[in-house]
């Protein structure tokens, strides 16, 4: 074990660390890419950075201001979090799906509404 995998108390502060108040720059450089892996890995696992499934929603609607707009879309297209994007794939379908059925509902009114014009129509003829 080195100084650097160490066991700290759960009470210790940053000058109980092995390294101390010791600057990135000066750090083994092993030791600062492992800590920034880990932090990284907490970071994406816990998905600390992702908007709630509304934000995304309202992304999609295009209900956001400008600010929450660019944070989203920085989010999604720069950093490419691969659980949002998913997220804003699932809401596009099922916008899409539900998107057709006011219009087929219109469409079925119509094609009913028009067949009884049609079948009256053809009753007042046929007297």
């Amino acid at each position: 074990m080195n100084m650097y995998d160490a066991e700290l108390p759960d009470d210790a502060t940053p000058e109980d660390t092995p390294l101390g108040d010791t600057p990135v720059q000066d750090m083994v450089p092993e030791r600062v890419e492992r800590f920034a892996m880990t932090v990284g890995s907490v970071w994406r696992e816990a998905r600390v950075s992702c908007p709630h499934l509304d934000i995304l929603r309202a992304y999609h609607e295009q209900g956001l201001d400008e600010g929450q707009s660019n944070y989203v879309r920085f989010h999604v297209e720069e950093a490419g979090c691969p659980y949002c994007q998913a997220n804003l794939e699932d809401i596009a379908r099922e916008r899409g799906t539900n998107a057709d059925e006011p219009l087929d509902q219109f469409r079925e009114r119509l094609r009913s509404s028009t067949m009884n014009v049609l079948r009256e129509k053809r009753g007042r003829d046929s007297k």
